[in-house]
């Protein structure tokens, strides 16, 4: 019977997660040394990503939990035991740098840059109808290379524009793969109690961008941090 383990909590604050806490969610908790992990038993299948994030959500609102990768599946509670020993002192490091804090993430997309970066069939890398003489098509190359140029300078200077304006309200942040819809993606490590000024900071940062468009997210339990 397959385990997926959720999250990784130091034992002395398990007591402190009802064990309703997650809903009907039959959720358990393997204890080794110092450091308990939850999980939950699927045996027919492999867990939904929501309910695994659904669940973490739901320890994390209590206590500090370290996320585990989703999708990772475990034999029995001897693999578990065995993971929490030969990472020890790691996993209590990281449970005492992220205690009290939570992920907050940021999307943006740039205005000034969204025309440049609409696929074309150039783009993509297909081949155009028309026959290019090889200096129309080196033209056409460099064109392309210099407007990626460019949009990379531009996320640069809007990554530290946000950076630095919420400043004070972060412990560390770090720069997330993009996606197509949101190129530049960032994670903040803020203080539960710094939640509501991060919030507020990013209101009035947000409002005040006029180069693009950004959603905040979270809070979260830690992803990006561990």
């Amino acid at each position: 019977m397959p385990l997926y383990p959720l999250g990784i909590s130091r034992c002395r604050d398990v007591p402190s997660v009802p064990k309703q806490a997650a809903g009907a969610i039959d959720m358990r908790w393997s204890l080794a040394g110092e450091l308990a992990c939850a999980f939950i038993d699927a045996p027919h299948q492999a867990i939904p990503p929501m309910l695994h994030a659904t669940v973490l959500d739901a320890i994390h609102r209590r206590i500090c939990v370290l996320p585990v990768r989703f999708g990772l599946a475990l034999r029995d509670e001897t693999e578990i035991h065995s993971l929490l020993q030969e990472r020890h002192h790691d996993l209590l490091d990281h449970l005492s740098r992220l205690d009290r804090t939570c992920e907050m993430g940021v999307q943006i997309t740039p205005s000034t840059t969204a025309s440049l970066r609409c696929p074309s069939s150039r783009t993509q890398g297909t081949v155009s109808p028309n026959p290019q003489s090889p200096i129309a098509y080196l033209e056409e190359r460099r064109s392309h290379y210099q407007r990626a140029d460019e949009n990379t300078e531009q996320d640069r200077l809007t990554v530290q524009q946000f950076v630095e304006r919420l400043h004070g309200c972060y412990r560390q942040w770090r720069k997330l793969q993009s996606s197509p819809s949101h190129p530049i993606r960032l994670a903040f490590l803020v203080e539960r109690d710094r939640v509501m000024a991060f919030q507020s900071r990013m209101a009035s940062t947000c409002s005040t961008d006029q180069e693009g468009r950004c959603v905040v997210l979270g809070p979260w339990p830690p992803y990006s941090f561990v």
